[in-house]
This record gives structure tokens, C-alpha cells and sequence, in this order.
């Protein structure tokens, strides 16, 4: 029986992805840059970062998955409850990174007046 895609069209097909959202999030930063405001740039910038570091995530999450199932095999639950463990750890670092961004962007007006 012949495969769907081979493995290494499957390899070119994730690394296009993480390609594609990497130059996407970075396109669309500098196509908004002149639509934002002064006071928002800074928020606005560490956004388009965050969002286009999850392209090369994505790619070294396939990395880490593709080594994790040629280990233990395709059908192996230690290899899905392995990857599905990175894949939740991902999530949420990056929803953190989301979340603690304007707190580490945005300067507060009571530390400024303090000055």
C-alpha cells in the first residue's frame, strides 16, 4: 500500500507552515506599524514577536515529535502522552507569554509619576 505523503514531503509541508507564520506575523507587524498608536507600539511589537516565535516552535515541536515516535513507535501511548505533555507545556508558555507581555511591555503611570 503507498503512503499518503512521504515523510519527507510531511517535513516540507510543517517547515512551509512554520515559515508561513513566522513571515505572516512579521508581514502583518509591518504592514499595522504605522496604524498603531506611540503609546501601544511597544504592546504591539512584543505581540508580533511572541506570535512569530510560534513559528519556529512549530518546527522544533516536529523535530521533537518525529525523534519521540521513531523511538518508541507510532502506535506507542508513552510517545502520545510524551508529545501530548510538550504540546500543553507549549501551550502554555506561549498563552503566558500572551498573558505577562503588556505587564512587561507597558510602562505603568504610578512608577512614572513616582519619579
Amino acid at each position: 500500500m503507498k503512503e499518503l505523503i512521504t515523510e519527507e514531503q510531511a517535513n516540507q509541508i510543517v517547515l512551509a507552515l512554520s515559515l508561513l507564520v513566522f513571515l505572516a506575523s512579521a508581514g502583518f507587524g509591518l504592514a499595522w506599524n504605522s496604524r498603531i498608536d506611540k503609546q501601544k507600539k511597544k504592546l504591539f511589537w512584543a505581540n508580533v514577536l511572541i506570535t512569530a516565535l510560534v513559528g519556529p516552535a512549530i518546527w522544533a515541536f516536529w523535530q521533537v515529535y518525529n525523534s519521540i515516535e521513531n523511538y518508541y513507535g507510532l502506535d506507542s501511548v508513552k510517545a502520545l502522552g510524551i508529545n501530548f505533555s510538550i504540546a500543553a507545556v507549549l501551550g502554555v508558555v506561549f498563552f503566558t507569554l500572551f498573558h505577562l507581555a503588556p505587564e512587561w511591555v507597558v510602562e505603568k503611570k504610578s512608577s512614572k509619576s513616582r519619579k
